[in-house]
């Protein structure tokens, strides 16, 4: 079977291409964008594309030549803290992207089975008698970034129910590990500890902690978008996260609790988003009834994050 990653070269999708392979998959194309260096240690450089996949002759090439039985559409611009400076960007990259993959695959690989990948932001806001939340909760995306996966999720949705394609949907809640950059918070904190460590850094500076999210090993997300590519129902969407809010103070309490220094935690008005969602936590109880559940603790990820930042 020929497997498709876009993304390939980014966080989710190097862990991705680990699990693909852990499970016998051999076959496996990625595309790249910037440095590739940790993917051409996973997959042969034979099969590492480059290329812009909002331009549709080249995508439209790649999909008549690979002839991919699974595409797993992870690419994407994820500048969340970034939303409203890079919005233009964000929005055109994205939304050009799906649609430029979609009629790809409707023209040159139309029995291909193609997961598009989601994002909890497009929740946005809610109140808190409406957490967990479930796939029939309300679209309130609150920045440019949560529009743009809506506007994803929804192309795809279309495709699926008008042009009969064979598309799923996830819409991953916050998952983290290794080799995420440090434009998210978890890395960022691990990444600052780290500095503290090593005498580079007096403080830990950090945005609003009240925040509560539902956090995932990365290891695990990848699981299920591999189990939702091989039980989900065309044409439906799937939550992924544990189910369990933590508040992200009690995350920085656990990172400086694992440091081997003393951390002084300085909050800095420059970290603060326009809005920051009080609390979103996935009600993944439709994904779950496929077979997975999360089996990485919260402790073991943060203490992975933090011994993968120091080693750089």
């Amino acid at each position: 079977m020929n497997i498709l990653v876009t993304g390939a070269s980014g966080f989710a999708g190097s862990h991705l291409i680990e699990a693909l392979k852990a499970k016998g998959h051999t076959n496996i194309y990625g595309t790249a964008f910037g440095n590739a260096a940790f993917l051409s240690i996973l997959i042969p450089e034979s099969t590492i594309i480059t290329l812009n996949l909002t331009d549709s002759e080249t995508v439209n090439k790649m999909i008549s030549t690979i002839q991919p039985d699974w595409i797993f559409h992870l690419a994407s611009f994820a500048f969340v803290g970034q939303s409203f400076e890079r919005g233009a960007e964000l929005l055109q990259n994205n939304i050009v992207v799906q649609h430029t993959m979609l009629e790809a695959v409707r023209k040159h690989a139309p029995k291909a089975r193609l997961l598009v990948v989601g994002s909890a932001e497009e929740y946005g806001l809610s109140e808190q008698w409406e957490t967990p939340i479930s796939e029939s909760h309300p679209l309130r995306p609150v920045n440019p970034y949560a529009v743009s996966k809506v506007a994803q999720d929804l192309l795809a949705y279309s495709y699926a129910v008008s042009l009969k394609m064979n598309i799923v949907r996830v819409r991953p809640f916050n998952h983290i590990g290794e080799r995420q950059t440090p434009d998210f918070a978890i890395p960022a904190f691990a990444k600052q500890i780290v500095a503290i460590e090593r005498k580079q850094q007096d403080s830990l500076f950090v945005g609003n902690l009240n925040g509560i999210r539902d956090f995932t090993d990365v290891k695990d997300m990848m699981h299920a978008y591999i189990t939702v590519m091989e039980k989900g129902v065309v044409g439906e969407v799937y939550n992924i996260g544990t189910g369990v809010g933590v508040k992200m103070k009690d995350i920085v309490d656990k990172l400086v609790a694992m440091s081997t220094a003393q951390v002084t935690m300085v909050q800095d008005e420059k970290r603060f988003r326009p809005l920051d969602i009080p609390e979103i936590v996935a009600d993944a109880a439709k994904v779950k009834d496929l077979g997975w559940n999360p089996e990485i603790s919260l402790d073991d990820t943060l203490k992975r994050v933090l011994a993968y930042w120091r080693t750089l």
